[in-house]
């Protein structure tokens, strides 16, 4: 009698998610609440929802375990917003709400509740990156410039073409990427601790309650600093970073097109094995916001969630066309995707995906 293999578990994202194609390329990723926000090259914004009147849905099961409900209802289609005139260059969301712009039209833009507002514009110039942080602060760089609007707004200088912007959480605290380093500016402070090599900034990331910063070397490594402290601390690892994110638990994940490292203060840095044949994972990578695990890709296209340390992993997106990005929701509820041939989706992440366990992480069921 032939006894036949145990099937592995469907993708989750063929259970609990929804993705649609489009015939542009993808440079932006970030979420608005439970919408996935794309900024795509012909100057679109697209808005793709993760949960929907009839949407798949998890539920416990008597006995112990859970259940997949399957979905009642298709997903609604993307809402297309005609936002800039040129391709969408950055996006970074708004605590205040909705998201922030910036174009090769070189306009600023605020899309909040479906409508668009034009916050800033630079004639003749591109805007390539912004930021947004608490109360109404927002940052847009064109050039060596970068524009700071509301309670702190000023104007800086920077010896370089401004790449990478990002406030920290409290949003007093402004990491500024550009062509030859990165520089720290802070609400009435004057000094701004800077680092400077050779190449762009683009990689740069807070940890969570905005203690330390980190930023990828063009040529290769990592610098980090504590904000309180004085002294840049440089993490050497053997490739040029395209991602990097800090775990819920402190821990720094850094992608890159050909393994992915993780690094901490006792450990060091050191490879990211995923999945019990120890396959090498790859960026882009994006870190839960409470339970330590790490989304990541494989060679092959996939998309998997998994804890440093550990070869278990869920599979997140069948093997197919190469991610270039990803991003949790704040509340780690879903995970959105973006890949090369113009693929954007979203899967629903509930906790009852996850078994609690000491320290509010998530191990998965």
């Amino acid at each position: 009698m032939d006894v036949a293999a145990a099937q592995a578990p469907p993708p989750l994202h063929d259970l609990l998610g929804a993705s649609f194609v489009f015939n542009t390329t993808i440079n932006a990723l970030v979420w608005d609440g439970d919408a996935a926000v794309f900024g795509l090259a012909d100057g679109a914004l697209a808005c793709l929802a993760s949960l929907w009147q009839g949407a798949p849905r998890l539920a416990p099961r008597p006995g112990g375990g859970i259940e997949i409900i399957a979905a009642a209802a298709p997903p609604p289609p993307p809402v297309i917003i005609g936002a800039h005139r040129a391709a969408t260059l950055s996006l970074a969301a708004d605590p205040l709400g909705g998201v922030v712009s910036g174009g090769a039209d070189g306009r600023f833009l605020r899309l909040a509740e479906g409508g668009v507002t034009e916050l800033a514009a630079r004639a003749r110039r591109q805007i390539n990156a912004v930021a947004a942080g608490r109360g109404g602060r927002r940052a847009f760089a064109a050039g060596r410039q970068v524009d700071q609007l509301g309670p702190d707004q000023k104007r800086l200088s920077l010896p370089g073409p401004v790449v990478a912007l990002c406030f920290d959480p409290s949003g007093l605290h402004l990491a500024i990427g550009y062509e030859g380093g990165v520089s720290l500016e802070a609400c009435a402070v004057r000094a701004a601790p800077r680092f400077e090599a050779p190449g762009a900034f683009r990689v740069i990331c807070w940890d969570a309650e905005g203690a330390r910063f980190a930023a990828a070397v063009p040529g290769g490594g990592v610098v980090m600093r504590d904000r309180a402290g004085d002294a840049w601390r440089i993490i050497d690892i053997p490739m040029r970073a395209t991602a990097m994110g800090f775990t819920s638990e402190g821990v720094l994940v850094i992608g890159g097109d050909e393994d992915v490292y993780v690094w901490d203060a006792t450990g060091g840095a050191r490879r990211f094995a995923i999945g019990r044949d120890g396959r090498q994972a790859v960026g882009p990578i994006a870190c839960h916001p409470r339970l330590g695990l790490v989304a990541c890709a494989d060679r092959a296209g996939r998309v998997v969630l998994g804890r440093p340390g550990l070869r278990d992993v869920m599979l997140i997106r069948e093997a197919g066309s190469a991610p270039v990005a990803l991003e949790f929701t704040p509340s780690g509820a879903a995970l959105a995707f973006a890949t090369v041939d113009g693929e954007a989706g979203t899967v629903l992440l509930p906790d009852l995906l996850f078994r609690p366990v000491q320290g509010g992480r998530g191990e998965m069921k």
